[in-house]
C-alpha cells in the first residue's frame, strides 16, 4: 500500500495534501449546486381566458405543478404576486398591450432570474369558448422571456375534468420531448403471448382418397404464424393528429413572413441595422386592425414609416381553424437590410 507518513512528516507535503483535498471538497460541492440550480424552474400564474369556475382551474394548475415537478424544482408561483401589486395581469409579454407593461414584465422577470438562478420559465394558458377548451404551456428562458423557445398546445371538445387532466399530461410529455429530456416517454407494456396465442404444431392433414390435390394447391404457402414482434406492431398505438390551429398557424406565419420582404426593402432608405419591434393585430379578412411598438427604434421616422408600410399589405384571410380565437396577434422585430 502507498505510504503517505513521509509526506506527513514534510510540512510542506501535508501542506500540498490538505490543498488537494479542499479543492476536490469545493469541486464536489459547486457541482452540486449548479445541478440544483440548472433543475430549478419558474412557473408563471396560470391565465385564462373564458369562463372556467375557479376550482377547475386550480385542478388543471396543481396537474400542471406536478408533471413539471418530474424533471423540475418548481419555484412557488406566489413570487410572483407582485405582479399584480404593479397592476399585472400576466407575466407573459405576450400579454401586454403597451410598451410600458412590456417593460415592467421584463423587469420583474431579470430580478426573479436573479433571486432564483434559474433561467427557465413556464406560462400556461387555459382558453374556452363554448365547449371546446384549449390548452397552452410556453417555456421561455427569463435571459430573453421575449422569445417564447417552445409551445405546445391541446384543445379539447365537451371535455369534462377527468378528461382535461389527461390532456394536461399529453401537453407536458409534449413539451419534455420538445426539450429532449429523459425518462420522458410512457411505460411500454411488456408484450407476451397468451397461450391461445402461441403457435400450436400443425397436424397433417389426412385427404381422403378420392381427393386430388391439384399442383397450385401443393405450392401454395401456409399462412404464417404471428411472431411477437408483429403482434408488437399492431399494438403500437398510433400517433396522435396534429392540431390543427398550429399547422393553420405556423402556415400563415410563413405567410407573414414572405410578405415582410417589402417592408424591408422600403426601409432601405435608412440607416443600416436599425430595428423595430412591434405587435400587430390581423382580423379574419387578413386586414390589419391594430399596431402597437414594443420596442423603438430610436428613430420617429423609422418606426412610422414600418407601421404605414405595414397597413398597405393586404395579407390572406386567416385560415378557419385559427377563426374561432378571434383576431391574430403577432410580435414581429423587422429590421431593414441592404
Amino acid at each position: 500500500m502507498f505510504n503517505l507518513s513521509k509526506y506527513f512528516n514534510d510540512g510542506a507535503g501535508l501542506k500540498y495534501f490538505c490543498l488537494v483535498i479542499i479543492i476536490i471538497s469545493s469541486t464536489f460541492f459547486l457541482s452540486k449546486i449548479s445541478i440544483a440550480d440548472e433543475d430549478r424552474a419558474l412557473v408563471a400564474p396560470m391565465t385564462v381566458l373564458g369562463k372556467v369556475s375557479v376550482p377547475e382551474q386550480q385542478i388543471l394548475f396543481n396537474r400542471l405543478r406536478e408533471k413539471l415537478n418530474q424533471h423540475f424544482h418548481i419555484v412557488s408561483h406566489k413570487v410572483l404576486a407582485l405582479i399584480a401589486e404593479k397592476g399585472l395581469k400576466s407575466i407573459d409579454i405576450e400579454d401586454c398591450t403597451s410598451s410600458k407593461c412590456v417593460k415592467k414584465v421584463l423587469s420583474i422577470i431579470r430580478n426573479l432570474e436573479l433571486q432564483f438562478k434559474t433561467d427557465k420559465m413556464f406560462m400556461f394558458q387555459l382558453v374556452r369558448r363554448e365547449n371546446v377548451t384549449q390548452m397552452s404551456l410556453k417555456y421561455a428562458e427569463m435571459s430573453v422571456p421575449e422569445i417564447t423557445r417552445k409551445i405546445v398546445t391541446r384543445t379539447c371538445r365537451e371535455c369534462g375534468t377527468e378528461k382535461l387532466i389527461q390532456n394536461v399530461d399529453i401537453l407536458v410529455q409534449r413539451m419534455f420531448q420538445k426539450l429532449m429530456l429523459k425518462n420522458i416517454a410512457l411505460p411500454e407494456k411488456e408484450i407476451s403471448l397468451s397461450k391461445k396465442e402461441v403457435a400450436l404444431p400443425e397436424k397433417e392433414i389426412t385427404r381422403p382418397e378420392g381427393d386430388v390435390t391439384s399442383g397450385e394447391e401443393a405450392s401454395s404457402p401456409s399462412p404464417e404464424t404471428a411472431t411477437p414482434s408483429d403482434l408488437a406492431e399492431k399494438q403500437i398505438p398510433e400517433l396522435p393528429v396534429p392540431d390543427p390551429y398550429i399547422q393553420a398557424r405556423d402556415t400563415y406565419n410563413q405567410h407573414i413572413s414572405k410578405l415582410l420582404l417589402d417592408v424591408t426593402y422600403v426601409l432601405q432608405i435608412f440607416r443600416s441595422g436599425m430595428s423595430v419591434k412591434l405587435e400587430i393585430s390581423i382580423d379574419s379578412s387578413g386586414i390589419i386592425v391594430d399596431q402597437e411598438i414594443i420596442k423603438s427604434s430610436g428613430s420617429q421616422d423609422f418606426d412610422d414609416t414600418t407601421m404605414m408600410t405595414l397597413e398597405e399589405i393586404q395579407f390572406d384571410p386567416l385560415p378557419d381553424a385559427m377563426l374561432k380565437f378571434g383576431n391574430y396577434a403577432v410580435i414581429l422585430q423587422i429590421q431593414n437590410s441592404r
